[in-house]
């Protein structure tokens, strides 16, 4: 029987600081570097500021793919170049520094590093954390450390795991540990011995654990192993902040000695765009007639033999079995690998679509001469669906016309940074429909699976991205190993190779390593496009040698008469707007100066998104990005530590560009409910929760009806500057989907205006008077069809707290789960006596977990200058606003078999998160009745709030509560 256990609790974790790296690495690679001579090269990618260039050198030489470094000695900033970013010019002064060819050697572990791999080595003090988990986020910001990476210095992360391998595994069968993702050159030892090495920071690995010498297995201390991994949180080729260590999850794997490899299955449902019909309600979508195929990779251990075969069977989404298929059998010898393949032809087939996320789940089991079912695999989720790209007239979804309005993302988040929790994912899954948004593009690497998994169950498409694109053998190989892992989520519609400078990164040689990642990736699955995010030109013209070898021509922040001499030139290519509209915005700010950006950006995204919206031949346009993250912060620089591109910020707070999007990219493009509704509309779209509105958070209230939308960009509150007998003239701009919008001063009509299409209404020359300021939206029959107002805020006097996840109002569930990792977000908003917001609060806030089975992991208020930590409980608000991120610290809720093996094979189990024997339930039930959060600063009245949590972990785990929304 396959086992799949858990494998994130219980860790000992230390960072070590970049600047702390020991001279046996600053001397190892001397030599493999070529010295400038007469040169002065410079790089826009900072490491930090070191008191020695050795050290620079040194944090190139620990990273193979490190082309060369530089040390400007009179700042001792340190640079690094992982993409050919080096520019150089004749003055050689004031740097010194080095290149080399790539990958470069890569030195053994050593010093103190080899004593942390070892079993002996005495952990004890070293913190006790859950995967996932960052190791960067805790850190300081600096403005010593690299802003492109949020001004969070970097370091080596060291974690240790003490375990026990049940007894009766082993001789049977084969152990292995599954890492998501660990960021990265990740060394990973067992007892002492180095089992494994893994270079990517963003792809999945296994590690075999059974075979190693020295590994025990039983019961007691005696039986001990202790695995240990070292990963270096830097070197990496992203400008924005990649964060660093075991930041996904991971599984300890039991399987037979005959078993399917990981990522071995690929199970496609073809069907026929002809054969596709609407059923009534017009949200279901069946094929008449397709095919399923699947196979699978099957390995066996050296000192087996024997026949072997595999069967396939099919079950839809509401657990019925639909078809089963046997594969040839096949004699295998000792060591073999091979691959089984079967088909059957399907009728009446419900398709995936973004209204009606459908899934069909594969069962695969290996079958082994007389002994029957020796391996089993139940968990492969497929759609079925057609999905074709036309040159004239864009993407074709099911047949039907599909424009892609999405954002583009990167992987951070407030508190937590790159170790995002699996509810969150749903969160911002559930945020983007929320403002239009049907289409994800990953930015710029693989994603975390749990968030293609949601992706899969809320109807969003996906753009999937490799990190690197060049000739290094190790770039295809994470190309081949992301298509191999993510081939059968049905929200996925094309590989990208790259992100703009970087599919040049192979010139002049990119058509030959273009056809390479091609080939590697049809290989693997010969059914999706390729394609790549360009910038290139050649030579004055559109594109660039890339071009020839992908099937989608992508493009980042070009003009509009690109695409369309584009389309002159290649009329056979189809084309997306694949990045664009880095229209930066920021929370709360009225008006912009030096120091903060304006909260009003509906000019730049009205323009630029309507490049790739507006042409038929363009199928959509992919906006960058829907949420802040740290680092890239543009176009301030330090004390800003985060980007302000995101409708959304770091925090996951509603800026005002959120409503321009729900406006246009929702309410435009759909009227009614169901009638008339374009299928690239998202069905079922959660409210829009406005952050600064704690009584008008949902579907419902005057300022969104559900059919219009109105919200006034500005606060009306009095300039801070501003004095008796000032002439104090505002601008207002409005965001609506209505046709004409009225604002009425303190009661007063002030003026009416007619709303552009795709635009916004605008009011100049109001003198401020303290009071009310109401904009309401007026129908082309002169109706009042929604209204907001702004209220003058009064002397701060309060907290009120909401539950933002798990919420009803975001899509996210009515209760965490407790699985020991399940977590929520608690909003926190200073408020006057009347219950409206303060904008100008900056009141320290701290949060607590009063009592319950939770504790707050992470803080943040969505400021993108704010320097306070992390993970210190205590957030200063930002425009009355800050957040607290609470999870779970208890596990009652997986299944018992689960929490059986976790007690035998964590050793030091429940000493960070509770684990429920099995039997022990009702010991604890007390602590079921909900995590009471309270939140406190002098000088305001306190507030408690309670997050429901559950153990019914079948019916409200993430994906169950994705589903359960679209049903």
């Amino acid at each position: 029987k396959r086992e799949v256990i858990n494998f994130d609790f219980a860790w000992r974790h230390e960072n070590v600081p970049v600047d702390a790296v020991g001279e046996e690495y600053q001397t190892a690679c001397g030599p493999a570097f070529t010295p400038f001579q007469n040169l002065s090269c410079k790089t826009d990618r900072p490491v930090g500021i070191f008191e020695s260039p050795s050290i620079c050198q040194a944090l190139c030489c620990l990273s193979p793919y490190c082309r060369g470094w530089v040390f400007e000695l009179a700042t001792g900033t340190c640079s690094l170049d992982t993409e050919r970013l080096f520019r150089c010019d004749t003055a050689a002064k004031g740097t010194v520094g080095g290149t080399r060819d790539v990958p470069g050697p890569r030195p053994p572990l050593a010093g103190l590093d080899i004593q942390r791999m070892s079993s002996a080595f005495d952990d004890s003090k070293w913190q006790l954390i859950d995967a996932p988990h960052d190791s960067l986020i805790t850190g300081t910001f600096s403005i010593n450390a690299s802003g492109h990476q949020g001004n969070l210095p970097y370091g080596l992360a060291f974690y240790r795991k003490h375990f026990n391998l049940p007894g009766d595994w082993e001789g049977n069968g084969q152990t292995t540990v599954y890492f998501e993702g660990i960021f990265r050159s990740s060394y990973v030892y067992l007892n002492g011995i180095q089992v494994a090495f893994h270079e990517s920071g963003y792809t999945s690995f296994s590690v075999r654990l059974d075979n190693v010498t020295g590994v025990k297995f039983g019961a007691g201390q005696a039986n001990e192993n202790v695995l240990a991994i070292r990963a270096q949180a830097f070197g990496g080729s992203g400008w924005w902040y990649e964060g660093g260590g075991l930041y996904r999850h991971n599984y300890l794997i039991h399987h037979s000695d005959v078993h399917i490899v990981p990522n071995g299955i690929l199970g496609k449902i073809s069907v026929e765009e002809e054969s596709v019909r609407e059923l009534e309600d017009g949200l279901v979508t069946v094929a008449t007639k397709g095919e399923l195929t699947a196979e699978a990779t099957v390995s066996l251990d050296q000192k087996l033999a024997g026949n072997v075969s595999v069967h396939f069977q099919l079950y839809n989404s509401e657990g019925e079995f639909i078809a089963g298929m046997a594969t040839n059998t096949t004699v295998m010898k000792p060591g073999d690998t091979a691959i089984f393949f079967a088909s059957h032809v399907l009728h009446n087939i419900t398709l995936w679509t973004p209204a009606n996320t459908s899934m069909y789940r594969l069962l695969t089991n290996v079958m082994l001469g007389d002994e029957g079912m020796v391996d089993q695999v139940n968990d492969t989720y497929i759609g079925a669906r057609s999905a074709s790209w036309h040159a004239g007239y864009g993407f074709l979804l099911n047949g039907q016309q599909f424009k892609w309005r999405g954002f583009c993302n990167h992987n951070d988040m407030a508190g937590v940074g790159i170790a995002i929790p699996d509810r969150l994912h749903l969160f911002r899954a559930q945020t983007m429909k929320s403002i239009g948004g049907n289409s994800w593009r990953m930015s710029h690497n693989p994603p975390a699976p749990m968030l293609l998994d949601v992706l899969d169950r809320s109807g969003i498409l996906v753009w999937d991205e490799t990190r690197n694109f060049g000739d290094e053998a190790q770039w295809a190989t994470d190309m081949r190993d992301m298509v191999q892992r993510d081939r059968n989520h049905p929200s996925i519609m094309l590989w990208s190779f790259c992100n703009e400078g970087g599919c040049l990164s192979a010139e002049p040689d990119v058509s030959s390593i273009g056809g390479q990642f091609r080939a590697a990736a049809k290989s693997l699955d010969p059914f999706r496009p390729v394609t790549g995010n360009m910038v290139a030109k050649k030579e004055n013209q559109l594109y660039s040698d890339l071009t020839g070898e992908i099937d989608v021509q992508g493009f980042s922040h070009m003009q509009g008469f690109i695409f369309d001499d584009f389309h002159t030139i290649y009329p056979e290519k189809p084309l997306i707007n694949s990045e664009c509209c880095s229209c930066v915005t920021q929370r709360g700010e009225d008006t912009a100066n030096p120091t903060h950006l304006a909260n009003f950006n509906g000019d730049c995204i009205s323009e630029q998104t309507a490049r790739g919206i507006s042409r038929p031949f363009v199928s959509g346009s992919l906006v960058w990005t829907l949420f802040d993250y740290l680092g890239e912060p543009t176009p301030i620089n330090w004390p800003h530590v985060s980007s302000s591109f995101g409708s959304f910020d770091l925090a996951g707070f509603s800026k005002a560009a959120a409503f321009w999007y729900r406006a246009w990219w929702l309410y435009n493009f759909t009227h009614d409910g169901m009638s008339d509704r374009q299928w690239d509309v998202p069905s079922r779209a959660p409210p829009l929760i406005d952050s600064e509105q704690p009584l008008q958070s949902a579907i419902g209230s005057s300022k969104d009806t559900g059919d219009f939308l109105i919200h006034i960009v500005q606060h009306w509150e009095a300039a801070p500057t501003s004095s008796a007998g000032d002439d104090d003239l505002r601008v207002i701009q409005v965001y609506t989907n209505a046709p004409q919008v009225e604002l009425h001063l303190n009661g007063k009509l002030f003026s009416r205006k007619v709303v552009p299409w795709y635009s916004w209404a605008e009011f100049g020359n109001i003198s401020f008077e303290a009071g009310n300021l109401t904009a309401t939206a007026i129908s082309w029959s002169s109706v009042v069809v929604a209204s907001h107002t702004r209220l003058t805020s009064g002397i701060a006097t309060a907290i009120v707290l909401a539950i933002d996840v798990p919420s009803a109002s975001t899509g996210t569930g009515k209760a965490l789960v407790l699985d020991g990792q399940d977590t929520g977000m608690v909003r926190a908003m200073v408020v006057d006596s009347r219950g409206t917001v303060v904008p100008s609060s900056a009141h320290a806030i701290t949060f607590s977990v009063s009592t319950g089975p939770g504790r707050i992991i992470g803080v943040g208020n969505g400021d993108p200058a704010c320097h306070e930590n992390n993970k210190i409980a205590v957030r200063s608000a930002y425009h009355g606003l800050a957040r607290a991120i609470v999870q779970v610290n208890m596990n009652s809720a997986m299944p018992a078999s689960i929490r059986h093996r976790l007690a035998q094979i964590d050793s030091e189990s429940g000493q960070y998160t509770v684990l429920v024997h099995p039997g022990d339930e009702e010991n604890y039930s007390s602590l079921s009745e909900g995590i009471v959060v309270s939140a406190s600063s002098p000088g305001l009245a306190s507030a408690n709030i309670t997050i429901p949590v559950t153990n019914d972990i079948d019916r409200q785990n993430v994906l169950a509560t994705a589903s359960s929304w679209m049903s």
